[in-house]
């Protein structure tokens, strides 16, 4: 077989290896394609089942808090 050369690819002057994933912003997700950047937004999901969903730091999408089904602020009250 053909030895096929593989190319890698320059972002921000950031050298990526072919294959490379990477994340340039917390919302896109990127791939070095022989020299090729091809990038992609990342989609969220739209419902989710909690009442206050963070963003944790460099993420895109929300997400549900852990301490949300321990803290119940119901409890204690008359």
């Amino acid at each position: 077989g053909e030895d096929v050369e593989e190319i890698a690819c320059t972002q921000n002057g950031q050298m990526y290896l072919n294959r490379d994933i990477w994340k340039p912003s917390p919302c896109q997700i990127c791939v070095c394609d022989n020299g090729a950047i091809l990038c992609d937004e990342i989609q969220c999901q739209d419902l989710l089942e909690c009442e206050n969903p963070q963003v944790p730091p460099g993420e895109c999408c929300p997400v549900c808090p852990h301490t949300s089904r321990d803290f119940d602020p119901t409890i204690g009250k008359i």
